[in-house]
């Protein structure tokens, strides 16, 4: 992790044609006929192909993200809370959400602190909206705070989530001289992984671009 902030996100920047999709190419994988086209694309990405099974490919891509992020980013405490997301499942959540308390305050830049207090929060309104009883720690929205969307479909309410997190993960993206642009990198690489997995699925059992678009949510048109 040598060379500081300025050092990580110019190699971010750099090498931003290779470790990021296009609008072009992700249109270009909808309208692919076979999984082999779609294979191609992302090979021009960078990403891992060399494998028959999607999952293991999406494996191999989420490995390969979380690597290069961790090598380039130098606040230990940003480190760990994507680490501990990367690593969240139903049966370590106590324990992920734990970390993400104890860490998210040594974060150093406020923008994306604000990040995972929201994300930690949007998770607890989503789950009180399913009518769970647990609050996670690491949020700022108590127990008796979290209708904050009220009158909205689901579907609605997954957007305005979604909309709030993307504002904060897009906060100073372009200031070479704070950790924003890599974090941000990463945020859309992870976006790229939900977009990757509908294509590859679609590919699999003939499902057309309006299949696509109805299951990623909006996030399609964002490419």
């Amino acid at each position: 992790m040598a060379g500081g902030v300025t050092f990580a996100n110019a190699s971010i920047i750099m090498q931003g044609d290779a470790h990021l999709l296009t609008r072009k190419r992700i249109r270009d994988m909808a309208a692919a006929t076979n999984r082999e086209d779609c294979l191609r694309i992302l090979a021009e990405c960078d990403y891992p192909t060399d494998f028959a099974n999607d999952d293991e490919l999406l494996d191999a891509a989420r490995n390969q993200t979380l690597e290069i992020f961790t090598s380039l980013c130098e606040d230990r405490a940003m480190r760990a809370c994507v680490q501990a997301i990367n690593k969240l499942t139903e049966n370590n959540a106590d324990a992920v959400f734990a970390t993400l308390d104890n860490q998210i305050h040594l974060i150093k830049t406020p923008s994306i602190r604000e990040y995972f207090t929201t994300w930690v929060d949007m998770v607890n309104v989503r789950n009180f909206y399913k009518g769970a009883k647990t609050v996670f720690p690491g949020g700022t929205l108590p127990r008796g705070q979290l209708d904050i969307f009220p009158n909205m479909t689901p579907a609605q309410r997954e957007s305005a989530m979604q909309t709030r997190l993307d504002t904060l993960g897009a906060v100073d993206k372009d200031n070479i001289f704070q950790p924003n642009p890599l974090f941000w990198w990463y945020l859309q690489r992870e976006k790229e992984l939900v977009i990757i997995k509908a294509m590859l699925i679609s590919k699999r059992f003939g499902y057309d671009i309006t299949w696509l678009r109805e299951n990623l949510r909006g996030l399609y048109e964002q490419f």
